[in-house]
């Protein structure tokens, strides 16, 4: 069901991207072509990177890939990471790429999913962590070298339990805690100036939806949620200002 709701999700997201542009445009200076299914795109160090969703396996019965753009030279090459990748963030100290797999090692998408972790400074090598189900966005504190990956369903394949954030140290690539959350996490955001991380809960307390979203606050040094305030009903984006320390849903 979540894959399913993730390829609408991108359906929508392009349609919009499409028909918001002005009557007058950037102009495209170059196109360089990804794999299958492109959803997410960071910017490092002069390079940037692609999730695809599908790899480069039309039926999606393969594992995902990121492609790597070299900014100057629009030269590519592909990093092979697991199934069904859709969120991506870079520690841009320390130079490493980090991929939220959301099935994981299985094609089916019945364990647990992974981040992928991607050392750029190391010929683009590969290390993979076990987190929680349907892993689908990510947060990175490049000061701290703390990763944040939110789990959609918890530790429960059936998606019947409160999800949960999985924290990641960037120095051993170890799940160091498990923070558990409200239902359906979806985007997560942190100010590393308060090293507070703000996760939208799209179903709130109520695994039916039918009450309104939250937002779950994380203390960054205890791992420990210290507010859960309501929101609107469904919400999936949010965005932090760490100058305001405001948060917007």
């Amino acid at each position: 069901m979540l894959p399913t709701r993730r390829q609408l999700l991108v359906l929508v997201a392009l349609t919009l991207a499409v028909t918001s542009l002005p009557a007058i445009a950037q102009v495209v200076t170059a196109t360089v072509a990804a794999g299958g299914g492109p959803y997410a795109v960071a910017v490092n160090v002069g390079k940037i990177y692609v999730t695809n969703v599908c790899g480069d396996d039309p039926t999606c019965q393969s594992p995902g890939t990121v492609t790597v753009i070299d900014g100057a030279t629009l030269s590519t090459q592909t990093v092979t990471v697991g199934f069904s990748p859709y969120a991506l963030g870079v520690d841009s100290q320390a130079n490493k790429i980090y991929v939220a797999n959301e099935c994981g090692n299985d094609v089916n998408c019945g364990s647990a999913g992974t981040v992928t972790v991607i050392d750029a400074n190391n010929n683009y090598a590969t290390t993979s962590v076990q987190v929680g189900y349907f892993p689908f966005s990510l947060a990175v504190n490049s000061t701290a070298h703390q990763i944040y990956a939110t789990n959609e369903c918890g530790s429960d394949s059936t998606c019947s339990s409160f999800g949960s954030v999985s924290v990641i140290d960037g120095g051993s690539n170890m799940v160091t805690a498990t923070v558990p959350v409200q239902y359906f996490p979806e985007w997560i955001g942190l100010n590393p100036g308060n090293n507070k991380i703000y996760v939208a809960n799209n179903c709130g307390n109520d695994i039916t939806c039918n009450s309104v979203g939250t937002v779950s606050i994380i203390d960054g040094a205890s791992n420990t949620v210290t507010a859960t305030p309501n929101v609107g009903f469904y919400p999936y984006h949010l965005n932090v200002n760490g100058n305001t320390n405001q948060t917007y849903v």
